[in-house]
């Protein structure tokens, strides 16, 4: 048995990305809210591709290769977007349709 990690290659037309999802901050303005209260999420969010199913489309598949969007950062569909845990890590993958658009020149600016 290898000691390696595995490496997680997406398929069927999913994307693995990294979300930029915010930290959540802790409120200090006194206000009590019930334990089970969660504050309204983005529905849109943005992502960075790390790789692409080879039966993307072709327009996805200048993110590979990091040539179309320097940064290969994307929006999604946060509500879309489906945890795969597998061992002890976590991958984050996204069907290419559940792309919204692409951001270019995004620069520091990693959330909507």
């Amino acid at each position: 048995m290898s000691s390696l990690p595995p490496v997680f290659k997406p398929v069927n037309r999913h994307m693995l990305v990294v979300p930029h999802i915010k930290k959540k901050e802790e409120s200090s303005s006194g206000v009590l809210l019930p334990e089970d209260y969660k504050p309204q999420e983005e529905r849109y969010i943005a992502a960075t591709v790390i790789d692409i199913a080879p039966d993307c489309s072709s327009h996805y598949r200048n993110l590979r290769r990091g040539t179309f969007v320097k940064e290969r950062e994307v929006v999604i569909d946060r509500s879309m977007m489906e945890e795969v845990r597998y061992r002890d890590k976590s991958y984050f993958v996204v069907l290419e349709n559940y792309v919204v658009g692409l951001l270019a020149g995004a620069g520091s600016e990693n959330d909507l």
